[in-house]
């Protein structure tokens, strides 16, 4: 194609990225059709939001959002694409306090009843899947709130603390950095 010359790129490199684009894009343009048939449209993407909610005394938040899109009723919903296997998405969402990445961005865009959050799956045999996060607005209180007070602890001069994962931790390069081996002591 004229872009592939123009940029220069090996025609040979790209075709496995061009065969599941060619497969992708017919999934993609059904699933947009249905989703502006509900009423759903693109409102902006790839835009930095910042906010300095009043539970974080002072912090501000800062992020790139993929996708919004406004709805039926005013509402809005917040889209981040994935790569990611639908299941996994699903596992994601299934814990909503477990899921920051949602809240976080929701967080970002002020605590709106009309705003709801999703995960788009674009690398999956049913691709694209929306996985919705039923309880978005949930966790990103519970998110400031936990940032808010965790905050205020190392402004009285509470030790920070430590983080780790399991197993990952037995194994890790880095041990100094998180402090593991004095967990006891804090």
């Amino acid at each position: 194609t004229a872009t592939t010359r123009e940029q220069a790129l090996d025609e040979a490199d790209l075709l496995p990225y061009r065969a599941s684009f060619e497969v992708f894009v017919p999934a993609y343009l059904d699933w947009l059709a249905r989703r502006e048939h509900e009423g759903w449209f693109w409102a902006e993407g790839e835009r930095e939001f910042q906010a300095a909610p009043p539970e974080l005394g002072g912090l501000r938040l800062r992020g790139r959002i993929d996708r919004l899109d406004h709805g039926p009723q005013g509402r809005r919903q917040l889209l981040d694409y994935k790569t990611s296997s639908v299941a996994s998405l699903r596992q994601r969402v299934r814990e909503p306090m477990e899921d920051t990445q949602l809240a976080f961005y929701a967080a970002l865009l002020g605590a709106d009843p009309d705003l709801g959050a999703a995960y788009l799956g674009v690398d999956d045999a049913q691709a694209p899947v929306l996985v919705e996060h039923a309880e978005v607005q949930r966790s990103a209180a519970a998110l400031l709130d936990g940032l808010g007070a965790e905050w205020q602890r190392l402004r009285e001069g509470a030790a920070m603390p430590a983080l780790g994962e399991g197993m990952v931790c037995d194994t890790c390069e880095a041990r100094g950095l998180c402090r593991r081996d004095h967990w006891g002591a804090l």
